[in-house]
């Protein structure tokens, strides 16, 4: 039976879905009768598709040795969500005029997140190419930034599910001043997924990798799609990183 792959390529990462839709004239495919969106499960499909979108454009941009970096506010200074935010815009400007003063382009993703205990400070995540960390906390007076270096992986799946569930309470609850789960600058790339009606009769359960990469099995997931009530399928899979070759040297005669 025709079902639809959906294919899309973010730096060394490839995602594969497989579906089938009545749209395609899906025949002899049992449809699930347990279908109940209910608002707990929306959300959590909100939540999915925002790791998702956040991901996408985490692979795509960044690198090893590029920053998820903190910014917080330390000791006894503690501004609303709406001050924070004129703060926080102030330090992308100083932050931008920085990376071009180095000849570089500033590269960013940003989310808000609020403490829900306590005295409930405000911080950012935030996803930036590599800089001399010295420099921007110089021009971060309200507290020391945290850097965590991205690693050699090419798959920032983990960090983006963490930013997303860290920043959600405070973007459900209308505290945050952004519209938006997350905010990237304007110069990032968007990858977009490719399509495909394949009209194949069997679709393998246990997909297999190109040449050149491997498949994260702890990321497979067959089962059946909460939306539609068909088969679904998703993997992964990571080019595999190769070392460069050493050069030869000659021994001298």
């Amino acid at each position: 039976m025709p079902y639809l792959i959906e294919c899309i390529k973010t730096g060394r990462v490839i995602e594969t879905r497989k579906k089938y839709s009545a749209r395609y004239h899906v025949k002899g495919i049992p449809r699930s009768d347990d279908i109940n969106i209910t608002p707990e499960a929306m959300e959590k499909i909100n939540q999915i598709n925002a790791e998702r979108s956040l991901r996408w454009r985490i692979n795509e941009n960044f690198e090893e040795g590029d920053f998820h970096m903190v910014a917080g506010f330390e000791g006894e200074y503690n501004p609303d969500p709406f001050e924070a935010k004129k703060l926080f815009d102030n330090f992308i400007r100083r932050a931008r005029n920085l990376y071009r003063k180095e000849g570089l382009e500033f590269k960013y993703i940003f989310a808000m997140e609020r403490g829900q205990r306590g005295r409930r400070k405000v911080h950012y995540h935030v996803v930036c190419n590599y800089i001399d960390p010295r420099k921007l906390n110089a021009i971060w007076p309200w507290g020391r930034l945290k850097f965590f270096p991205l690693d050699d992986t090419g798959q920032y799946a983990d960090l983006a599910e963490y930013i997303i569930k860290r920043t959600s309470h405070t973007y459900k609850s209308g505290e945050s001043p952004y519209k938006k789960r997350f905010s990237p600058s304007r110069n990032l790339k968007i990858p977009e997924p490719e399509n495909e009606v394949v009209s194949r009769k069997r679709w393998l359960k246990e997909p297999k990798a190109i040449w050149g990469y491997y498949i994260e099995k702890d990321k497979t997931v067959n089962g059946i799609s909460k939306v539609t009530g068909y088969p679904y399928q998703f993997y992964s899979m990571v080019q595999i990183r190769t070392r460069p070759e050493r050069k030869k040297v000659r021994k001298r005669e």
